[in-house]
């Protein structure tokens, strides 16, 4: 028997008397101890009962080599001298291993802080967080499996497994996985039609804005349900990254959320607001080519109606320049069906009708102005005062002025003129009749007299007669030549071809001198005597149709 064993089996026959206490100790027991004294390389500690061990000064984490610190270690046998032999790395272990492997079993998370990286992983020590007072203890993340991580931060992890070595693989990204997939049957629980829930805009599209609730759960809320208001696109009134509460409305088979539903449907309390007829202020949201939308009160809320520009004005195409976004208007509801959401409104209702008032005042004068030329005249616009709105009209070329080609006129010039003719929307004024007739008192000037006229147009077989031209002191004027007053036939004029005529009468109406042709040349073959035989006047034009 070798010095070992003498002093095995003493120290095993000495157990038998030592207090129930300290005979209880057995291999691999964790016990609680005080650090008595500290050595070079072993610390002696006090396990009671004037019991003494010894543990490795390696073995214990810095911050516990402290004289009175309590300690856990594990019992792993005797010294020769008969010290018991202690392990403070062993106890940890064990005592780590049992916490750690409990969290996995329960798929609960641990904390660790992340100390270093090491190549392709991250070491994490997750025992100064377990609660156990054991110190650091080193727990291995792959980077494959570190997702957010930082050195130096703390972060909770996910215990994947434990390898045959005893180290414990970790995972961030299986933690946050665990998070998401709590975080999604949470809010699948409270996902119901009716909820009032809170998320985060995404994604905006022109029909769409996609939402996010947490846990990866999303939806939508459409643009007919961003609010009771139209609304042209979601970009308009949503952004990326907003948090907003919305109603769900549905969650099958997709979930489908509004915003405009927080609130009640303002078209409900519209029919016990307003009936066809009443008048209604609004702002001018928007404008499109077909009309403009207002914006009207209702009670809280609002809702949106429709002024198409035919209602506009009694002038449709003047009414699209007279509205801008923000503007206030006052307007008559002219067709209302909440059931349809549709509220039609006109502001032309209010007014006095300009047609009847421009076919009633023959002799009233109005301001208009020149828009542009066209092959008939002039196209202008006529301030009708009286219902406070612009008509358009044509004023002919003829009514331009008792002269012919005297006034050329521009786009914008502002003229006054008279209306001579309404049928419907169709309009006719006249310049000229605005102005002093200088037609009686020219003709006053040359009548009886033999005047030169000019052929204006071409004759056809429906013309009564031929329009001419003639000049009085260097003013151009129209005449018209009745067919009973011609010499010939009125296929054998031609536009262009010069007559010798006879003023006989004025239609002051159309603004003409009418002419004769068969009473200048009757005169001329009488030599100026105060009558003539027919014979003699047919006679006399052979002669000269002969020459």
């Amino acid at each position: 028997m070798n010095k070992d064993q003498i002093l095995f089996d003493f120290s095993r026959e000495l157990e038998k008397y030592l207090p129930d206490e300290i005979s209880s100790f057995r291999k691999g027991q964790i016990v609680k101890c005080r650090v008595a004294d500290i050595g070079d390389d072993k610390i002696i500690v006090d396990l009671g009962s004037k019991t003494e061990g010894v543990i490795k000064k390696s073995e214990v984490d810095r911050h516990f080599i402290e004289k009175g610190k309590i300690i856990e270690a594990m019992i792993i046998g005797r010294t020769p001298d008969g010290l018991y032999k202690l392990s403070f790395r062993a106890a940890k272990e064990k005592k780590m291993a049992e916490y750690l492997s409990e969290l996995m079993r329960a798929r609960k998370a641990v904390i660790g802080i992340v100390l270093r990286k090491n190549k392709n992983v991250f070491e994490v020590d997750v025992g100064d967080f377990s609660g156990l007072g054991i110190g650091e203890y080193i727990a291995i993340c792959p980077a494959s499996h570190a997702e957010d991580i930082k050195v130096g931060n703390p972060y909770e992890f996910v215990i994947k497994e434990r390898t045959q070595d005893g180290k414990f693989i970790i995972s961030r990204k299986e933690y946050l996985q665990v998070l998401l997939e709590e975080e999604r049957k949470r809010i699948s629980q409270n996902l119901k039609p009716g909820a009032i829930m809170e998320c985060k805009v995404i994604r905006v599209t022109d029909l769409y804005a996609e939402i996010d609730f947490g846990g990866g759960v999303r939806g939508k809320i459409l643009r007919d349900d961003v609010s009771w208001v139209r609304v042209e696109s979601c970009k308009d009134k949503l952004v990326k990254g907003q948090v907003v509460s919305v109603k769900i409305l549905e969650t099958e088979p997709t979930i489908r959320a509004s915003l405009k539903h927080l609130g009640t449907d303002p078209w409900v309390e519209v029919e016990k607001v307003f009936k066809v007829g009443d008048v209604v202020e609004g702002i001018i949201s928007d404008i499109r080519d077909f009309g403009v939308f207002v914006r009207v009160k209702v009670k809280d809320n609002e809702i949106e109606a429709l002024l198409p520009f035919s209602e506009a004005g009694w002038n449709k195409e003047l009414a699209k320049g007279n509205f801008e976004i923000g503007q206030p208007i006052t307007a008559t509801i002219i067709n209302l069906s909440p059931q349809d959401k549709k509220m039609i409104l006109s502001i032309k209702s209010m007014l006095p009708d300009p047609y009847k008032i421009l076919s009633s005042s023959a002799d009233e004068v109005y301001k208009a102005t020149v828009i542009h030329k066209n092959k008939r005249g002039y196209i202008v616009d006529v301030d009708v005062h009286q219902a406070q709105v612009r008509i358009r009209a044509l004023l002919p070329k003829s009514e331009v002025s008792w002269l012919v080609n005297d006034v050329e006129l521009n786009s914008g010039d502002q003229i006054y003129v008279k209306p001579i003719a309404v049928r419907g929307k169709d309009v006719i004024v006249s310049k000229r009749k605005v102005e002093d007739n200088i037609v009686q008192k020219i003709f006053e000037e040359i009548k009886g007299k033999h005047i030169k006229v000019k052929i204006l147009f071409n004759p056809t077989k429906v013309d009564k007669g031929l329009w001419v031209v003639f000049e009085k002191d260097g003013k151009a004027l129209r005449g018209f030549i009745p067919a009973s007053n011609l010499v010939s036939k009125m296929a054998n004029y031609s536009k262009g071809e010069e007559l010798k005529c006879q003023a006989i009468g004025v239609d002051n109406s159309e603004g003409i001198i009418i002419f004769s042709e068969v009473k200048s040349m009757l005169e001329e073959v009488s030599g100026g005597k105060a009558a003539v035989s027919l014979g003699a006047f047919f006679e006399n034009l052979t002669k000269q149709g002969n020459k």
